[in-house]
């Protein structure tokens, strides 16, 4: 028998390890298949077609700290839940059957050895209300017997239905107090209401700095290209004058140096531009993607530029309603005035009012006694119950409460200055780079206009080779600055937005 239960046990051992085997397996199969597919993937020339909105969309969907963060508003819903339990009642029953013998202390229970036996059942369903007031509700039912010859009725039954209340008069009464931690589990349900919406707005605000950084960088490439293209025409046309014997070898080997200069701008700013793709693949997480984080991104639409009016006045009143740090102080506030009334509740003595009420039925069987169970049988009791603090620890309490409330209207308050400023700054900035702006577009195109008008006199023989060169290197800097300007423009309006609370809104955005 034994034989056979070792047997049995190694056969459940082998069975174990096989599977645990297999199931290592199948994770390391699984893994190279992905490593498989990053690699096939890595040697693909594939274009992904993406506009602005799927990678706010990208980025809201498989970011992993805002699937963390979107978790805790679940949880504070639970802790409101197990704040209303406490004013949830609870049933509870007991049973209890007690057999007993013992020496006989007394000639009334008429016998040198008496035995008794007892069963208690009872039920009941106690709880308390908003006010403070606890009450219990109980049915108690007895059996008992004994040899006892001086016991009238033997066995007998017993039923006492009975209710109790306890009311408090001081300390613990009143709805405010009562309710106080579901009021504050509410509100720091709000609290990570707003901490999730803080997170989604940091990361669409990221998304659209990144997004807008790219289509800087495409231009910036698409400049330099342009320049070097420009600076090849040039030297075509100096190759062809110096074999006329109409170009000096000098301004020939200035006109190759500058060629070279620019292909040097057109590798720097391809790898800006590659490294800017892979910053907007991280913040939309494609770079987790094994099918897609090698791909090149072309974008769908490109950026559309107009002017957007920015008023102090209006943008404060926004971020006065929206912003999520704002609305979370304000609701730490209303937490610490819950906090310190509850450290003054626990100042007061306790005085509670206790009452109970009961009737109460005997009979030679069950039913005899709940038929008797009337008001001819009655049981009451009206009682007080005091107790007075002794001590500073509870005023202690109560000083640090109103301390740290103290402490919070500074934070507060320096909170609403540093809102004001951060507006303000943001609205300055975006009126000024509005600024930038017309100036940077007014100087390209009068750098286009000039560079045109430079290239016909380059032909008459009226501007040299050195001249030109820096004419064609003056139109690139301000196409480039023109380009900068617009899209810092877009920037400053994105983190105008941030500022004021709106992100969501101006995106069209509704979280769950």
């Amino acid at each position: 028998m034994k034989k056979a239960a070792f047997i049995f046990l190694m056969i459940l051992l082998a069975a174990e390890i096989a599977f645990a085997a297999e199931a290592k397996d199948d994770q390391r199969r699984s893994q190279e298949m992905e490593k498989a597919v990053y690699m096939a993937a890595g040697s693909q020339e594939r274009v992904l077609k993406i506009g602005l909105v799927d990678c706010i969309a990208y980025a809201l969907k498989n970011n992993s700290e805002i699937k963390i963060q979107r978790i805790d508003p679940k949880l504070k819903t639970d802790d409101i839940k197990v704040a209303q339990s406490e004013f949830e009642p609870t049933f509870t029953t007991d049973f209890n059957y007690q057999d007993e013998t013992i020496r006989a202390s007394s000639v009334l229970q008429g016998a040198t050895t008496f035995n008794s036996k007892q069963i208690d059942l009872s039920a009941g369903v106690s709880g308390k209300f908003i006010t403070g007031t606890e009450y219990e509700i109980d049915f108690f039912n007895q059996r008992y017997e004994s040899d006892s010859t001086f016991q009238n009725i033997n066995p007998y039954y017993k039923t006492e239905p009975q209710i109790t209340i306890t009311q408090p008069l001081f300390r613990d009464f009143g709805t405010a107090v009562n309710r106080a931690e579901i009021v504050i589990s509410r509100n720091n349900l709000k609290q990570s209401q707003e901490s999730f919406r803080d997170k989604v707005i940091g990361v669409v605000t990221d998304t659209k700095d990144a997004y807008y950084n790219y289509v800087f960088q495409l231009e910036a490439y698409r400049i330099a290209k342009l320049a070097l293209e420009r600076a090849r025409k040039l030297l075509e046309i100096n190759k062809a004058r110096y074999a006329k014997g109409l170009l000096s070898s000098v301004n020939l080997l200035e006109t190759e140096a500058a060629v070279l200069e620019k292909e040097k701008y057109v590798i720097f700013a391809e790898y800006d531009l590659k490294k800017a793709e892979d910053q907007l693949k991280l913040i939309t997480n494609l770079v987790d993607d094994p099918e897609l984080w090698n791909a090149k991104v072309e974008l769908l639409d490109k950026p559309r530029f107009s002017f957007q009016e920015a008023e102090l006045l209006t943008s404060l009143k926004y971020a006065f309603q929206l912003r999520p740090d704002y609305r979370i102080a304000q609701v730490d506030l209303k937490n610490r005035d819950i906090n310190i009334m509850l450290a003054k509740n626990a100042l007061y003595p306790t005085l509670d009012l206790i009452g109970s009420f009961g009737l109460n039925g005997l009979g030679e069987d069950y039913s005899t006694a709940i038929g008797k169970t009337n008001f001819d049988y009655q049981d009451w009791s009206v009682g007080f119950k005091f107790s007075l603090p002794w001590g500073t620890g509870d005023r202690a309490k109560y000083d640090q409460r109103k301390l740290e409330k103290a402490q919070a209207l500074i934070a507060f308050k320096r909170l609403e200055e540093n809102i004001i400023l951060d507006v303000r700054d943001k609205v300055r900035k975006l009126k000024s780079q509005q600024q930038q702006v017309l100036a940077a577009k007014l100087s390209n195109d009068k750098e286009s206009q000039n560079y045109e008008a430079q290239k016909e006199r380059y032909a008459a023989g009226y501007v040299s080779t050195h001249d030109l060169l820096d004419y064609q290197d003056r139109l690139a800097q301000a196409e480039l600055d023109f380009i900068k300007a617009v899209v810092d423009y877009k920037i400053d309006h994105i983190n105008l937005e941030k500022a004021e609370g709106l992100t969501l809104v101006k995106n069209d955005i509704k979280l769950e």
